[in-house]
């Protein structure tokens, strides 16, 4: 308790004597068990009370760290827990205990891969646990940092697996809760495991010009301090003020090297000063009654009157370097971060970023959620220090059932790098870097999402797939006849956005499908002069679903008969019994006709026969097809994809529509028209053409046109199949500027675009 004890002596006594019983509580349970690195186990939770004391934690945190591995590893019970702590200490406890097997289950060697399932589900557990108590993630982080300082004992394997969860997870939750402290060296530490040659190479280069460095920030401290004593409205309105130097970690200056490419002498804020001040408490108006609320806008306003004061004095003291002013006070950070970053250039030479923030910003940034504690006195966290990303969180909860995919929405949506932006009345809205307009509608409301059809940043018309900067101020242009594109799906980032675009068209496919589904049996019935608006009552319905399909639903019967599971002479026997002899008719196939040299050998519902191919889409072999019974002029093939075959399938009677496939054993060559989509420059087509020459193939026609920046290479070629025709314009478009190979139809021009292979 030598390292506890100092930390608490500002508590009241019961709190006091709460902590000691809860040291030997856990004491006792972990009596004569000992840590990998060979210390008495209770090292670690009086380790981990000793970091949630530092963050300045409520006691019930502090008793849980001390508990927290006790109902796991030895005999205790959370019953005995509550029974010598209460509740909260109970809750706490029983979140980490939840979750404790995260750390246990073994990750498969191989860095790249994902977390396993059942880390996953307990990474999941973790989350949602947080959401309900915050103290849980806090106490979780707490225990982890300890870990990581203590790693050096485990194994090299366990070493890279348990910094790599630490930094995918824990410290960009750390900095989601604004506790930059945890967060730096939990960064640094996992650096340090996961790339030791990278982390000593850099900490020795760094090592080297350290002296050099020092003597550079005590020259600027000196120099800061005495011009902000002297300022004399300074001097009036604050009533303390600290000024000190700092070194940037390990894995910022890293990954600021690795992110833009520069060197490590090109990196500006290797030195930084940091001013932290603190303003005068303002006094009421005598006579004047006290208003709370009126007091605190006040003290606001103080508070950030002395930082952009204090920054003047800074740019008149020394030249600013353009374009490295931050200010994170007007516009503060997702996670409540806010003070004022600017790089002079010293009287040195040297570049020095500067931070200028007030006394309670400083806490913030440091402790994050902990500098908000509201859990004295029996009060919770309010909604005011409540991060709204824990709201989202609970979404997502309730959006994503699958453990890895909720980890991985967590990891991506809420953990990753991020943008603040404006709607026009000046709200914030807190979204992941990439991020579009689509995005962003759909954050505000699923109805605004859907409904648009256009999008303004700052003022200026944008597309849609426009990326988001911070600060941006976006509008979303909506239309009563919006709807959503499947195009959005390749530039939405978040996966809610993603989500409900595709909720949407599922939506609208299911109720094309009930629709086709009524239309087929409507259809049948009515062609065989039977009593359709008797027949289809729902109560009938009903009855005949029950039979077939098992459930009274009658969309699962017009569901069933869109899917082909059911056909409407199936239905119809069942709707109308005493016309079964007049139902199961044969339907007269076509007269065989004469194949004609362009007609094709395939199977129509298992039966080689002739067709034609459809001039309107051109199927050739690979592609999926169906034949359409013309009359006098026997099958036609189309590809299932047709616009004249869907409407065909939902128009003309089921009997002229039949399955078909492709005979393999007489290949042939086929032709096809392709529409190579690039931006113009010099040389594209004589690219596109030493692509062909490379393919060995000689094209049938060429023909090309420019449309603004756009250029159109149309492409007649023979090709063998389907598979030979996806593998051909995937090699054209690793021309360097190709956007798309659209393939044609040859009667209408009808464009069909390929996706991950054409179909």
């Amino acid at each position: 308790m030598e390292a506890l004890w100092p930390l608490i002596q500002e508590r009241t006594p019961e709190e006091r004597q709460k902590v000691e019983r809860a040291y030997d509580f856990a004491n006792e349970a972990h009596a004569g068990v000992n840590r990998k690195s060979g210390e008495p186990y209770i090292t670690h939770p009086v380790a981990v009370a000793v970091i949630l004391a530092e963050l300045g934690m409520d006691t019930d945190s502090l008793v849980a760290g001390l508990l927290h591995d006790t109902v796991e590893d030895t005999s205790v019970t959370l019953e005995d827990v509550e029974r010598a702590f209460g509740p909260d200490v109970r809750r706490i406890v029983e979140g980490e205990t939840k979750v404790s097997k995260l750390t246990k289950v073994a990750k498969a060697q191989d860095p790249d891969r994902s977390l396993s399932d059942e880390q996953s589900e307990n990474m999941r557990k973790l989350l949602i646990a947080m959401t309900s108590d915050i103290r849980i993630i806090i106490v979780k982080l707490a225990d982890r940092l300890h870990n990581m300082r203590t790693l050096g004992s485990m194994p090299a394997v366990k070493q890279a697996r348990i910094a790599r969860e630490t930094m995918e997870i824990f410290a960009p939750l750390a900095h989601r809760l604004g506790i930059g402290q945890v967060k730096w060296e939990l960064e640094d530490l996992s650096f340090r495991y996961l790339d030791p040659a990278a982390y000593r190479e850099l900490q020795d280069r760094l090592r080297t010009r350290q002296e050099e460095r020092q003597a550079h920030i005590e020259s600027a401290l000196l120099q800061m301090r005495e011009a902000l004593e002297e300022d004399i409205e300074l001097y009036e309105w604050i009533d303390e003020m600290e000024v000190s130097g700092r070194s940037k970690h390990l894995w910022s200056i890293y990954t600021k090297m690795q992110k833009e490419g520069k060197a490590l002498e090109q990196i500006f804020d290797l030195l930084a000063i940091r001013i932290i001040l603190s303003p005068r408490p303002l006094q009421a108006p005598q006579g004047k009654p006290a208003d709370n609320k009126r007091q605190e806008r006040a003290e606001e306003v103080r508070e950030k009157r002395v930082c952009y004061h204090s920054l003047s004095i800074v740019h008149s003291m020394w030249t600013p370097i353009p374009g490295r002013f931050k200010d994170y006070i007007a516009v503060p950070k997702p996670n409540g971060y806010q003070s004022l970053h600017t790089t002079v250039i010293s009287p040195s030479g040297q570049p020095i970023e500067v931070q200028i923030r007030s006394r309670r910003m400083h806490e913030v940034a440091e402790y994050g959620v902990a500098a908000h504690w509201m859990y004295k006195q029996g009060e919770k966290l309010s909604d005011r220090h409540r991060d709204s990303w824990i709201t989202r969180l609970q979404q997502l909860q309730h959006e994503i059932l699958d453990a890895s995919d909720f980890v991985d929405a967590v990891k991506d949506d809420l953990l990753g790098g991020r943008v603040v932006v404006f709607t026009p009345k000046g709200d914030t809205r807190d979204l992941p870097s990439g991020s579009t307009p689509i995005d962003f509608a759909y954050n505000v409301h699923s109805r605004i999402g859907d409904t648009a059809v256009g999008a303004r940043v700052n003022g200026s018309i944008v597309p849609l797939s426009y990326q988001l900067q911070n600060g941006d101020m976006v509008e979303i242009v909506t239309g009563k006849q919006g709807n959503p594109s499947k195009d959005w799906l390749n530039f939405a980032v978040t996966r809610s956005a993603r989500a409900k675009i595709r909720h949407h068209f599922r939506a609208q496919e299911r109720s094309e499908a009930l629709q086709h589904g009524h239309d087929l049996l409507e259809r049948y019935l009515r062609k065989r002069q039977l009593p359709v608006r008797q027949l289809m009552r729902t109560k009938v319905l009903e009855d005949v679903t029950d039979k077939l399909a098992g459930t009274r639903n009658p969309d699962d019967l017009y569901l069933a008969l869109h899917a082909g599971k059911l056909t409407p002479g199936m239905v119809a026997r069942v709707l109308a019994p005493s016309s079964e002899p007049e139902l199961r008719a044969p339907v007269p196939r076509p007269t065989p006709v004469p194949r004609a040299p362009d007609a094709e050998r395939v199977y129509v519902e298992g039966v080689l026969t002739s067709a034609k191919r459809g001039m309107c889409c051109n199927p050739i072999p690979g592609d999926q097809i169906m034949a359409y019974i013309t009359r006098g002029r026997g099958y036609t093939i189309h590809r299932i994809d047709c616009p004249n075959m869907v409407r065909l399938l939902k128009d003309e009677p089921e009997d002229r529509c039949r399955p078909a496939s492709w005979n393999p054993s007489s290949p042939g060559r086929s032709t096809v028209d392709l529409d190579v989509v690039a931006n113009d420059r010099p040389g594209l087509l004589a690219d596109v053409l030493a692509q062909l020459v490379h393919e060995r193939r000689s094209p049938l026609k060429v023909q090309a046109e420019v449309r603004g920046p756009t250029a159109h290479i149309l492409l007649r070629l023979d090709v063998g199949d389907h598979t030979d025709l996806t593998r051909l314009a995937d090699g054209i478009r690793t021309v360097d500027g190709v956007r798309d190979v659209l393939r044609m139809g040859n009667k209408n021009g009808r464009t069909i675009p390929s996706g991950a292979g054409l179909r």
